[in-house]
């Protein structure tokens, strides 16, 4: 039996909402009851792959720290192994001491000591946790400290004690068996991977130096700065879906909260300048003729902002194409070159926030089998915030918080002709 999961985002707490540490107790309950009894149900060995960005080091405002305020070079992931802060630090002890915050955060210690427990106790069979690397947790895998920490935090099994400092995280991986292809999918989004997973990108650099330091530059302004509610509001910001939306989820908060609108826009439109003007963003011109120009443009919000007014800034051709790669990684997946020469039949992504299963196609193998293809996103486990489908002038978002795994099983476990399951929830806890 293999369980797919992605897109967790457990943080050291400096950001938004996380998912509450209940949803992991529910999840290896609801394992307990798929297997059920071991005997009957024939599953022999259980392997949860946690598929990339369960860990989040890029949202913590420990890249924002007063010792690393440097405006030319401050250490950011995209740093060189040579740049220290004011007191010395460098990349490698940045990433260090955020891990070593993640895994020493309560939450965090609740909800993975729910799978140890499952791992070891709830369940009559051989199980195993694997990890797979994503674009927010990419830095884990460049040193040896911090693949160990976190195999270690996972309670992960190993041949031997140096694996996990020998042997980094694998980016995609057949599951010959099972006859899947899996990967975390930041792999086809060019603006969170640029051709290189140990190489930082333009994704890292918005979530740092703009998504991060707004509620930040927010909570320090003197008047702003007082409305708790509104600073705790703004540190969900990315949790907004599709990127782009951002803007008109700003205007939204705003509106909610009178008088506030004008010092908002002010201190958004200040860093989203300052942000375009970074050299490592300014290098990312290569995206194509005025991308970035009109990615800046997009983001800017003005008085009277309406999402009406986005939608006319997104009928531009150039930001539409930035637009149109989040909408879909289903032709990526009937690409893929396992399922393409029939060595798997089922594809399956993280990293979009948005859970999908889509048939891809359906291909005669001799001599006498026709395969089905298709492809499996497996969403997140976090707050998400979509715009209100007939909404126009507001800005009004909803968010509720979602919860999706994935299950592939051998032909000898469970039903001979069940193959695989999706399960999803959500709660909502919306406005009164």
């Amino acid at each position: 039996m293999l369980v797919f999961l992605s897109d967790i985002h457990l943080t050291d707490g400096s950001s938004g909402t996380t998912i509450d540490p209940r949803a992991f107790n529910k999840f290896c309950q609801t394992m307990k009851n798929i297997v059920g009894d071991a005997k009957k149900s024939n599953i022999k060995n259980l392997e949860i792959v946690l598929l990339g960005d369960i860990f989040d080091l890029i949202r913590s405002d420990f890249w924002l720290r007063s010792e690393n305020d440097m405006i030319n070079h401050p250490v950011r992931p995209w740093s060189a192994p040579s740049d220290t802060d004011r007191i010395g630090w460098n990349l490698q002890q940045y990433t260090e001491a955020i891990v070593d915050k993640i895994i020493t955060h309560p939450r965090n210690i609740e909800a993975i000591g729910y799978l140890r427990e499952f791992q070891t106790h709830c369940v009559d069979v051989d199980t195993k946790i694997s990890y797979m690397i994503g674009n927010h947790d990419w830095l884990i895998n460049r040193y040896p400290s911090t693949r160990q920490k976190i195999a270690d935090f996972l309670g992960m099994k190993a041949p031997d004690a140096q694996f996990y400092t020998k042997n980094p995280f694998l980016y995609d991986r057949v599951f010959k068996e099972y006859k899947v292809i899996a990967r975390h999918g930041d792999y086809y989004d060019k603006f969170n991977y640029e051709g290189n997973r140990d190489a930082s990108s333009l994704g890292d650099a918005i979530v740092i130096d703009l998504l991060t330091r707004f509620p930040e530059a927010v909570s320090n302004d003197p008047f702003l700065g007082k409305d708790a509610d509104l600073v705790n509001q703004l540190k969900e910001i990315d949790n907004v879906r599709p990127f782009l939306d951002i803007p008109a989820w700003i205007q939204g908060i705003c509106n909610y909260k009178p008088g506030t609108e004008k010092k908002v826009h002010d201190i958004w439109n200040n860093l989203v300048t300052k942000f375009f003007k970074l050299k490592f963003v300014k290098d990312h011109d290569r995206f194509g003729p005025d991308m970035i120009d009109f990615l800046e443009m997009a983001l800017k919000l003005s008085s009277g902002f309406s999402f009406d007014r986005i939608k006319n800034i997104l009928g531009n051709r150039v930001v539409q194409i930035l637009s149109q790669q989040f909408d879909s990684y289903q032709k990526f997946a009937y690409k893929e070159a396992p399922l393409k020469n029939n060595t798997v039949s089922y594809v399956v992504y993280g990293h979009t926030h948005s859970a999908a299963q889509i048939p891809l196609d359906i291909v005669s193998v001799p001599p006498n089998f026709n395969s089905e293809k298709v492809y499996f996103n497996t969403g997140t486990w976090r707050k998400v915030f979509e715009h209100t489908a007939f909404d126009g002038e507001n800005c009004e978002f909803i968010g509720w918080h979602v919860m999706t795994f994935v299950i592939f099983y051998l032909e000898v476990e469970k039903e001979r002709d069940r193959n695989y399951e999706v399960w999803s929830a959500s709660l909502g806890y919306g406005r009164r």
